[in-house]
């Protein structure tokens, strides 16, 4: 691993060994072409995030929140400036060497909760499971595992359209952790979600963090969300605004 330099985001504690950190984030640079305009979305962004560690993304609409964490979570490529996860360099990947560093290694969350409304709980989690080559025995025994560990083990065989907005936001949750991943990324997890439920996600994010070390970046607009995070990167314009902790 690269050594690393002096970033804009710095830890609150002890010097950190590099096995600490899970994802490093090197002067990202992403802009995007909007008509005759170009939009710097991201301008030279350097975040280093630890392993075990819940951060959430914040700033004002149009900060570049999203954009981070597309970046951080291999969904979009930077124009310039690098992401290395877990030591692997991915800015050498090829689009192919990333979708299966994706599907293997990292989970998503988003805010539509993406479920494919003909298939039941179960198998919406273990789809992607047999993406990665296990046998539908292991599928289904590791979907049951994991729904019954969101609370929906008494709604394996229930269709999308027969469950509430929670309750479909905890069946993506069980499809993003079912294969225990490096990074869990959420975007807006609770954006389509009263404060009630989303209370019930979030406290589900904190679980999973705390009991089994699970990484979490999440994009959020909601001040009382970071509540529940470690630490807050605040963007604004593009750029690092500020380090906060909660």
């Amino acid at each position: 691993m690269e050594n690393e330099g002096q970033t804009e985001i710095e830890m609150e504690t002890a010097p950190e060994k590099n096995s600490d950190i899970i994802i490093k984030g090197i002067d990202i640079v992403r802009t995007f072409k909007m008509g005759e305009v170009q939009v710097r979305a991201l301008r030279g962004v350097n975040v280093k995030i630890r392993r075990g560690e819940f951060v959430a993304i914040m700033g004002p609409s149009g900060s570049g929140k999203t954009t981070l964490l597309n970046q951080l979570g291999l969904l979009d490529t930077p124009n310039s400036g690098k992401v290395i996860i877990d030591e692997t360099d991915t800015s050498r990947m090829s689009d192919r060497e990333k979708g299966k560093f994706r599907l293997h290694n990292l989970g998503y969350v988003f805010q539509d909760y993406a479920l494919l409304p003909e298939l039941d709980a179960s198998e919406n989690v273990y789809i992607s499971l047999m993406m990665q080559g296990k046998t539908k025995e292991e599928c289904e025994s590791a979907a049951a595992e994991i729904l019954k560990a969101v609370g929906l083990g008494d709604r394996l065989h229930q269709l999308p359209s027969k469950m509430s907005g929670g309750q479909q936001q905890r069946v993506s949750i069980a499809r993003a952790l079912a294969h225990s991943p490096r990074v869990l990324f959420a975007d807006e997890p609770c954006a389509n979600l009263d404060s009630q439920t989303s209370r019930e996600v979030l406290d589900l994010f904190k679980k999973f963090n705390k009991e089994k070390g699970q990484t979490i970046v999440m994009v959020t607009h909601e001040d009382w969300h970071a509540e529940y995070a470690d630490r807050v990167i605040r963007l604004k314009d593009g750029t690092v605004e500020e380090r906060a902790r909660t």
